[in-house]
């Protein structure tokens, strides 16, 4: 029985771990990454919750999630997407290159 519930506690943190690295819904949020072919367009803005492609995306690609930013920021991540050496812009070439 307590192999059963050891089990039961790994699973459940298992699901906690992948649950903290899901994006949260915060208002209306911009995708600021290269367009991956049916997962998403560059630019796109999603209000509430992403859509079930770019979450499992970003899961499998976690530099992604950093180009997902609230509407106010977008201005200024995108300069920063088009000044070399910036975060923005190595995560932005990482992720191009593995779409």
């Amino acid at each position: 029985m307590s192999s059963r519930r050891t089990e039961k506690e790994a699973e459940t943190a298992q699901a906690e771990k992948t649950e903290t690295r899901k994006p949260r819904a915060r208002g209306s949020q911009v995708y600021c990454g290269p367009t991956v072919r049916g997962v998403a367009k560059q630019y796109t803005v999603y209000a509430g919750e992403l859509p079930g492609e770019l979450t499992a995306f970003i899961q499998k690609h976690p530099e992604a999630g950093a180009l997902v930013v609230p509407v106010e920021r977008f201005a200024e991540t995108r300069r920063k997407l088009e000044q070399a050496g910036t975060a923005q812009a190595i995560l932005y070439r990482k992720i191009k290159s593995i779409s």
